[in-house]
């Protein structure tokens, strides 16, 4: 008998398994993926599934932005507020402490 020394058996197993990756990606990925969005509604994406994604994702993205820039502007606002507070209350401050200094009679020596 004829030995196919030359020929190991794994590698017809490498082989098979690297022929078949392809194989189900080609029948699989024809059908499409579904995709669900934000809201419960079901994308069917096809051939331009990337782009139909950035169109979704960039809604949500643009609505998140938005919001993020009111509640910055909320919490500087805030911050300014409490500055001014912050500035009134140390003048308060300094001005009892100089009265009080001025009221407290000079010890005489």
């Amino acid at each position: 008998m004829i030995s196919f020394a030359a020929w190991p058996s794994w590698m017809t197993f490498v082989i098979i398994m690297v022929l078949i990756g392809p194989m189900w990606r080609l029948i699989l990925g024809a059908r499409g993926r579904d995709t669900w969005n934000r809201d419960g509604v079901r994308l069917r994406i096809r051939g331009r599934g990337r782009e139909v994604l950035r169109e979704v994702a960039g809604e949500h993205i643009d609505s998140a932005l938005e919001e993020r820039d009111q509640v910055i502007e909320d919490l500087q606002r805030r911050l300014t507020e409490m500055e001014s507070r912050l500035d009134f209350t140390e003048r308060l401050l300094a001005e009892r402490t100089t009265e009080s200094r001025e009221r407290q009679p000079t010890p005489i020596p």
